[in-house]
């Protein structure tokens, strides 16, 4: 991935720590880069929310394939296959004491980013 080990922390009062990733609060997804060819892998760690609580998780995805697995509070995310220069997956999470959060994320190419003016843009 163009940022090794993304991750999104999860905290109190709803706030998120982010490490390789960034929120792109136009399209509400987190934004993640990687390559057509790549296996990548990120974390989303729910340990500080959890509260006893345990959790599921489950994907949806679009132009990207995504699976997760679930461990100690943390959902690791592992996708390939991104096509057409970016991928969404939706990430639901169930708490075991009825919460649920639904997690969006867009993968981009490296150095890709779309507009909805002009479609995708590219650093030169």
């Amino acid at each position: 991935m163009a940022y090794p080990n993304p991750i999104i922390r999860y905290r109190e009062n709803n706030r998120e720590v982010l490490r390789g990733v960034t929120k792109d609060h136009r399209v509400g997804r987190f934004v993640l880069q990687q390559r057509e060819n790549e296996t990548g892998k990120a974390v989303l760690d729910f340990t500080d929310v959890l509260n006893g609580a345990t959790i599921t998780a489950a994907v949806t995805d679009s132009n990207i394939d995504g699976s997760v697995a679930v461990s100690s509070g943390q959902v690791t995310l592992t996708t390939t296959g991104l096509g057409m220069g970016y991928g969404d997956t939706d990430v639901t999470v169930t708490f075991s004491d009825g919460r649920v959060r639904i997690e969006k994320l867009r993968y981009v190419e490296v150095n890709g980013n779309w507009r909805s003016d002009y479609g995708w843009t590219y650093a030169s």
